[in-house]
Parts: C-alpha cells; sequence; structure tokens
C-alpha cells in the first residue's frame, strides 16, 4: 500500500482587480492536477494588501473560476478543515509564528526608515554590491530593542538568511541555484503588521498542507526565501513545479498591453467556458497524444506537471497594432470583437466546442447575445424560424457574440452596399438577375441542396460563370458581397424574400 500523501494544490489570487489569463492559467493547472490525482484543489484569497485588495476584485474573481469550472474543495463559500481561507483572517497566526521564530533568534526587529534603507540601497548600488539590506538591527541587544520598540513603533520583522546556497528541485524548470548573499535578511512581517507574501505563503501552505505548488516561473526567484522559511520552522518543503511564462504575439510578457486578458471579456464575447479552458491548458502543456480539442474530463485524464515545457507560451489571440494601450475590458462586448485575429487557435477550439454544445445548451447561451444585437423583432424571439436560423449559423461561429454579423440579413430591411451595387452595374448583371428570379418563381422545392443547381442553371442560360455568376448572385440576392455560404444563407432567407430582394437589385440596377 502506497504512502503517498494525498495531492493538495492551491490558488491564492490577490483581489486587486480582475482575474486574468495568466491568474487563470495558474488556477486551472493546480486545478487539472488535483482532479487527476485525485487530491484537492483549495482556493485561498490573499487580500493582505489593504490598499489595493476590495470585495468587487474577490467576487468577480470567484465568479470567473466559476465561469469556468474550476470548482474548489476548500476555500471561501464552502469552508474547510484549514480555515480561514482569506489571509486578512488570519493574522493572529501569522503574530504567533513571526514571534517564535524571533524567539530562536531566526528573525529580528528592524528599525531602520524608509529613507535611511533608500540612502543605503543607492550607496551600495554605486559600489556595484547587491542592494540588500546590511544587517544594522541584525544583533541588537534587548534593551536597544525595546529602547527603539517605543520610539519606533512602527518596526518590521526580519528573517535572518543564512549564506547558504539554497537549490531548487523543480518538476518543471530543473535544478536552480541561488546564492543567499544576494538576497540578503529580508521583510516578512510590514510596519503595518501585516505579513509579506513570501512569509504568509509558506505559513499558510504549511498549515493547509499544500504539498505541490504549481505556479508561473515569474515566482521562481521568490522560492528561496520561502525554502529557507521552510528549513526555519523544520517543515517539509511542497513539491516546486513552476511553468512557462505567457507572451502575446509579440514575444514580451503578457500585461495589459495586449489587450483584453480579463477573464470577463472572453466571457462577455460568448466564448463557451470549456473551450477557454480548453485553449488555456495548452499555454505550457501538451497532450501526449498531440490531439488539442479536448473535453476537461480528457484534459484531466491526460494532465501531468511532468509535461509542461519551459519554453514561453503564446497567447495569440488579440491583434497588438489595434489593441496596444487599450484595456479591452472597458470596451462593451460587441467593440471588442474587432480586436480577435481571425485565425487564433482559441477561436478554432471555441469553433469546435460551440458545434458540440447540446441544441438546448446553444440556444439558451446564444438569446442574450440576439437580445443585445437589437435586430430581431420581438415577436420572432421565440419563433421557431429563428431558432432554425440560429441552428444553421452555429458552425460559422468562432463566439457567440458573432451571432450580431449575421442575425440582422434575416430580419433588417434590405440595402445594397457600394460593393454590391458595383457588381449589380455589370453588363451581365441584369440578365442573369431575371433569370434567376424566374428559375427561383419555378421553384417547388425550396431547400439548401436544390439552390446551387439553380444558380448553376441561371449562369448557363445567360453564359456567365466562375466569380462573376456567384458575385452577381451573392450581390442581388444579399445586398452584399461577402457573408456566409450563398445555399445556406438564401435557403434560412426563404423563397419569398429571396424573390422580392431581387425584385428591388433588379429595379436598382434599370436605368
Amino acid at each position: 500500500m502506497s504512502n503517498e500523501k494525498p495531492v493538495r494544490t492551491r490558488f491564492a489570487p490577490s483581489p486587486t482587480g480582475y482575474l486574468h489569463v495568466g491568474g487563470a492559467r495558474t488556477a486551472l493547472f493546480n486545478y487539472l492536477y488535483a482532479r487527476a490525482k485525485k487530491g484537492s484543489f483549495i482556493l485561498r484569497i490573499e487580500d493582505t494588501d489593504q490598499a489595493r485588495s476590495d470585495k468587487k476584485s474577490r467576487d468577480q474573481m470567484i465568479e470567473s473560476m466559476i465561469w469556468l469550472g474550476l470548482d474548489w474543495d476548500e476555500g471561501p463559500e464552502k469552508g474547510g478543515a484549514f480555515g480561514p481561507y482569506s489571509q486578512s483572517e488570519r493574522l493572529d497566526i501569522y503574530k504567533e509564528y513571526a514571534q517564535k521564530l524571533i524567539d530562536e533568534k531566526k528573525a529580528y526587529l528592524c528599525f531602520c526608515s524608509n529613507e535611511e534603507l533608500e540612502a543605503k540601497k543607492k550607496q551600495r548600488e554605486a559600489m556595484g554590491l547587491p542592494p540588500v539590506y546590511d544587517g544594522k538591527c541584525r544583533s541588537l541587544e534587548e534593551d536597544e530593542i525595546e529602547k527603539k520598540r517605543q520610539e519606533t513603533p512602527n518596526h518590521v520583522i526580519r528573517f535572518k538568511m543564512s549564506k547558504e546556497e539554497i537549490i531548487v528541485q523543480d518538476k518543471v524548470q530543473g535544478v536552480v541555484k541561488f546564492d543567499s548573499s544576494l538576497i540578503g535578511d529580508f521583510i516578512i512581517v510590514k510596519s503595518d503588521g501585516f505579513p509579506s507574501y513570501n512569509y504568509a505563503v509558506v505559513v499558510d501552505d504549511n498549515l493547509m498542507q499544500i504539498n505541490h505548488v504549481i505556479r508561473g516561473v515569474g515566482h521562481l526567484s521568490n522560492t528561496p526565501r520561502q525554502i529557507a522559511i521552510y528549513r526555519a520552522f523544520n517543515w517539509e518543503e511542497p513539491v516546486w513545479a513552476h511553468v512557462s511564462e505567457i507572451v502575446g504575439s509579440d514575444h514580451k510578457k503578457l500585461s495589459k498591453r495586449h489587450g483584453a486578458t480579463a477573464i470577463t471579456s472572453f466571457r462577455e464575447m460568448g466564448f463557451p467556458p470549456e473551450s477557454f479552458l480548453n485553449y488555456m491548458s495548452l499555454l505550457g502543456w501538451s497532450p501526449p497524444d498531440g490531439v488539442e480539442f479536448m473535453t476537461k474530463e480528457k484534459i484531466i485524464s491526460q494532465f501531468d506537471i511532468e509535461r509542461c515545457n519551459k519554453s514561453p507560451s503564446m497567447f495569440d489571440v488579440f491583434d497588438l497594432s489595434i489593441a496596444d494601450g487599450v484595456e479591452l475590458s472597458d470596451l462593451n462586448h460587441f467593440e471588442l470583437e474587432k480586436y480577435l485575429f481571425a485565425k487564433s487557435k482559441l477561436n478554432w477550439l471555441s469553433n469546435n466546442h460551440i458545434r458540440s454544445l447540446s441544441e438546448e445548451r446553444y440556444l439558451k447561451d446564444m438569446m442574450p447575445f440576439v437580445k443585445e444585437s437589437g435586430q430581431v423583432p420581438e415577436e420572432e424571439i421565440d419563433g421557431e424560424r429563428l431558432k432554425n436560423i440560429l441552428l444553421s449559423l452555429r458552425v460559422y461561429l468562432d463566439y457567440l457574440m458573432q451571432i450580431e454579423k449575421y442575425i440582422g440579413d434575416f430580419f433588417n430591411k434590405f440595402d445594397i452596399t457600394e460593393d454590391a451595387l458595383s457588381w449589380l452595374k455589370k453588363e451581365h448583371a441584369l440578365k442573369l438577375t431575371e433569370s434567376f428570379l424566374n428559375l427561383v418563381k419555378d421553384n417547388s422545392d425550396w431547400k439548401e441542396e436544390n439552390i446551387m443547381p439553380i444558380i448553376k442553371e441561371a449562369g448557363s442560360i445567360c453564359e456567365v460563370k466562375g466569380k462573376d455568376l456567384f458575385m452577381t448572385i451573392r450581390a442581388a440576392s444579399t445586398g452584399k458581397t461577402t457573408g456566409l455560404e450563398l445555399p445556406v444563407y438564401l435557403a434560412l432567407l426563404g423563397k419569398e424574400r429571396v424573390l422580392k430582394r431581387l425584385e428591388n437589385s433588379i429595379d436598382a440596377i434599370r436605368p
């Protein structure tokens, strides 16, 4: 019988804004690994930054995780044996363990002012030395400490860093070595009494029995400080796994300049959560069978941190030439569409997931976007015709917001664009349009599979073929030069609407 402890992973966001792609990918990898190993996934809120943390951000992060389907086993709204799960409610715990370090001479009170520290930092940099704390308060006697405590109540607590080399055994990055002398005695409790990140995260992870820490490679530099604290308490280190950095299509670290990286933006655009989860799983991990379109269940069955890679992962969704400097989460969900690349992997995956949805789920999810477009008359919202149109259109959709592109053509007034009119003014256009109209009138079985033969027959009668044939018929029957495949589009419009449009186009052509 195995003596291995059940896997326990965690996601510990700071509620200081939207949940973005980087954080969501971290949450996903921890979730997937816990589920793959039949372990537990814990959500912890790291809200000790009182100036920036707020309830709105906390609630938004939780809503984003619920939308993605990342259900946690312990944490806010669920409780658990190791709570509370918000750091702001754990201050007494941090105080207790900080005092333990002080009592054991592994930490100490520091009374240096910010001005003094900044001056020393500049001096060390000017001398070519690493900007670490010089240890002025490290060896103060008890009477000095008490005197300074009275004079400087807003002191900090520093951890006594040893001079030994710290080696990180990382499941993704391999063996990474750190020189402790370049770190120095770092702060574990700030002057406001709140713990620093590197201190609180170790106390919490140990007490919550987290034994696998999976996070972005940007946190690798924090790891030697955290290992030093584990050793000071004689606690067992977790398994470390620092996954690849996420970069934009410009190969630079993903940031606000890359546009809508907040999860809410993708929800507002109508990406099924399954598709976005699928896409994020491929940012730094690859399935052993090489098949990229996957359900959550299949991803879980194949996921292992051993298959995560070091190389930067490209988030290739947004066009930087347009989105540079724009925070797309501030825009409405129709404005967002123009920032998407037409052929990104996310769009391809999403199209496949939309096709895989049940009819009931697809129509339910689609209806808010239909109503938001304002292009469907109220009396037709619940009609069979709209349902058939939506079901026929879904193979063309990469995200549900795209319905706004197509739906108006079936309900709005018929107008001819300038591009379409240029085709209708060609020499062959009038005769071809009249011939097509007559053939449509004579057709008694108006179905998608019967429409292409009618188009070709009109072309044969008028001796028109190729682009001249199809672009002219499209212009005359749709008023546009782009859109859905003609047989699909015309079948959904219905015979009577097509005839009316052809008559309008003939009127526009005639002198």
